[in-house]
C-alpha cells in the first residue's frame, strides 16, 4: 500500500511516495519498508525504539513527538488512535462491509455474544465473533486473542479475514480498556449493548477509578447507530446520552418499564445442563436457555432485545437461544455418580453470588466450591469472593487460580482468613488435586462448583502459562474412578 493512502487516514500527506510493506507498533517485528507507529505504553515507550525500527528497515515513522530521523516522521497527538485508523486503511477498511454488534458490560459479555452469534447463524447470516475466547468464523475457532477486544492491528486483520470468509455480521465484546486505548477508533456499530457495570478493572495498568471505568464504557455508545441497555442498571442513564440523537434505543430487564421485559423464570435441568425457561411480556411462548439463573436470563433478554432491534425473525431468536452454549459458563460435566459438577468462569464477588445463588434453585445436597483468586489484582476481590462462598456454599476447597507474580500461599492465606470459621475449608495448592479431593468428598446429590478458570486452558505463574484444563481433569477423574 502507498504511504500516502495510509497517511490520509490520519490527516497527513507525504511528499515522498513509497510502498509500505507492513504496519507495526512493535520494533521487533519491523521489516524493510514497514511503517512504524511509536506508542507510549505502560511498560515501554515506543519513541525509544524508533532508532531500532529504522535500523531494521522502517520506511517511515508515526510518533507523538518530533525528533531527528533519517526516514520521514509524522507527528500525531494520539498515536493509539492513529494506529486504529492506519490499521483500518492498511487492511482495506473491512468493517465497511460488515454489520458490527458490540457488547459491553462488567459481566455477561461472552455469554451474550455467544447467544447473539447463534441467533444470527440461525437467521442465516454468516457471522464472526471476537471476544474473550478468541475469534470465530461461525462456530469455528479462527484465532486466539490476547485481549477481550484485540489491538487494532489484530482486530482489523481478523475483520479482513472474516470478510474474506463471507461473513456479513460480526459480534464483538467491547472492553473498557479497548475504549480507553482507542482500539475501536473509526468503527461504527449497527447496535451496541450495555449489560451492567460494577467496580472492577480498577488499579495499576487498568483504570484509575470507577468514574474513569464508567466513562470508558459510556464512550462506546457514541460509535453506535442504535443501542439496547439494561433498564435496571443505575449506570444506563450515563450510557444513553452518548448515543447520536437519532439512534433508536430499547431497554431490557424485569421491570415493567423495560421495552423487553422478562416476566417469569423457572429452572430446568437435563443430564448435561442446568438451564432456564423464561417468558417475555407480550409473548406467550417461553424461551429456553442451557444456562441457569436470573443473571443468564438477563443476558438472554439483552440478546432478544438487540436481535429484535436488528429485525431478526422470532423463530431464529428462539432457536439460537435454545442451542447456544458457552464453554466454561455454568457448564455441567455429566457423570454417573449422581454428583452435579459445574465449571464456571466466576472470578469476582458478583459472579460468585450469581452462580452460587442459582445453584440453590435446583435440588441439591451440599455445595462444595473449589476456587482461588488471581494474583496482582486488588486483594479486596479475593476477600469478597470468600465472603460470598462462606454465605452460599457448604464447604470450600481453596487452591490456585492465576497467581501471576504473587505467591499462591499468600493468596490462599488471605482467602482462608476471610472464610474464618464460617464454613469448613481446606487448602490444596495443586488445583488438580484440589478438584479430585472435592470430588472424593462429594456424595450423590451434592454439587461441586469449580469457579474461576472456566474456559481457560492454563494457569499463569511468574509470566508463564502452563497448560491446564479442568475439563481434562474431570474426564480423567471419572474415567479412572469407574
Amino acid at each position: 500500500m502507498k504511504l500516502s493512502q495510509l497517511l490520509s487516514s490520519i490527516g497527513h500527506s507525504s511528499g515522498a511516495e513509497m510502498d509500505i510493506t507492513a504496519l507495526t507498533c512493535d520494533s521487533r517485528t519491523v521489516i524493510p519498508g514497514a511503517l512504524f507507529v511509536a506508542i507510549p505504553g505502560t511498560h515501554a515507550d515506543g519513541v525509544k525504539y524508533i532508532s531500532q525500527a529504522v535500523a531494521q528497515g522502517a520506511a517511515a515513522v508515526v510518533s507523538p513527538v518530533s525528533l531527528p530521523c533519517s526516514v520521514p516522521l509524522f507527528v500525531v497527538e494520539n498515536p493509539r488512535q492513529a494506529l486504529a485508523h492506519l490499521a483500518a486503511a492498511f487492511y482495506g477498511h473491512p468493517a465497511k462491509g460488515l454489520t458490527l454488534i458490540g457488547i459491553t458490560g462488567t459481566k455477561g459479555k461472552t455469554t451474550t455474544a455467544h447467544m447473539v452469534r447463534d441467533i444470527l447463524l440461525c437467521a442465516g447470516y454468516p457471522t464472526g465473533m471476537i471476544g474473550t475466547m478468541g475469534a470465530y468464523v461461525g462456530r469455528e475457532k479462527w484465532a486466539n486473542c490476547p485481549n477481550t477486544t484485540p489491538e487494532p492491528l489484530l482486530l482489523h486483520r481478523l475483520l479482513h479475514d472474516m470478510v474474506e470468509q463471507g461473513c456479513t455480521h460480526v459480534v464483538m465484546e467491547v472492553s473498557s480498556q479497548a475504549m480507553k486505548h482507542h482500539r475501536l477508533a473509526g468503527l461504527t456499530f449497527a447496535a451496541g449493548v450495555f449489560l451492567n457495570i460494577s467496580p472492577d478493572h480498577i488499579g495499576p495498568g487498568e483504570h484509575a477509578d470507577y468514574a474513569e471505568y464508567t466513562a470508558c464504557k459510556a464512550a462506546f455508545f457514541a460509535q453506535c447507530a442504535a443501542a439496547v441497555g439494561n433498564g435496571e442498571d443505575m449506570a444506563w442513564p450515563q450510557m444513553a446520552p452518548q448515543l447520536p440523537p437519532e439512534a433508536p434505543v430499547t431497554t431490557f430487564g424485569f421491570s415493567p418499564s423495560c421495552g423487553v421485559q422478562g416476566v417469569t423464570v423457572a429452572p430446568v435441568e437435563t443430564s448435561t445442563a442446568l438451564g432456564s425457561r423464561f417468558t417475555v411480556a407480550g409473548c406467550d411462548t417461553p424461551y429456553t436457555i442451557s444456562l441457569p439463573g436470573r443473571h443468564h436470563v438477563q443476558d438472554a433478554l439483552a440478546a432478544v432485545a438487540v436481535c429484535r432491534q436488528l429485525s431478526l425473525p422470532e423463530e431464529a431468536i428462539r432457536q439460537g437461544l435454545e442451542h447456544a452454549t458457552v464453554p466454561g459458563r455454568a457448564q455441567v460435566f455429566p457423570n454417573d455418580r449422581g454428583i452435579r459438577v459445574v465449571v464456571d468462569y466466576a472470578h469476582n464477588a458478583a459472579s460468585f453470588r450469581a452462580i452460587l445463588s442459582c445453584l440453590h434453585c435446583y435440588p441439591h445436597g451440599k455445595i462444595i466450591v473449589v476456587f482461588g483468586a488471581g494474583g496482582n489484582r486488588p486483594p479486596m476481590r479475593r476477600l469478597d469472593m470468600a465472603q460470598v462462598a462462606a454465605e452460599l456454599a457448604d464447604y470450600a476447597m481453596v487452591t490456585t487460580d492465576n497467581p501471576r507474580w504473587e505467591p499462591v500461599e499468600d493468596i490462599c492465606r488471605q482467602i482462608t482468613q476471610a472464610l474464618g470459621r464460617q464454613i469448613p475449608w481446606e487448602v490444596l495448592y495443586d488445583r488438580k488435586e484440589a478438584i479430585r479431593h472435592a470430588l472424593d468428598l462429594a456424595q450423590p446429590g451434592d454439587m461441586v462448583a469449580l469457579l474461576g478458570k472456566g474456559h481457560e486452558g492454563y494457569i499463569e505463574t511468574c509470566g508463564r502459562r502452563e497448560p491446564f484444563s479442568e475439563w481434562a481433569v474431570l474426564e480423567e477423574y471419572f474415567h479412572t474412578s469407574l
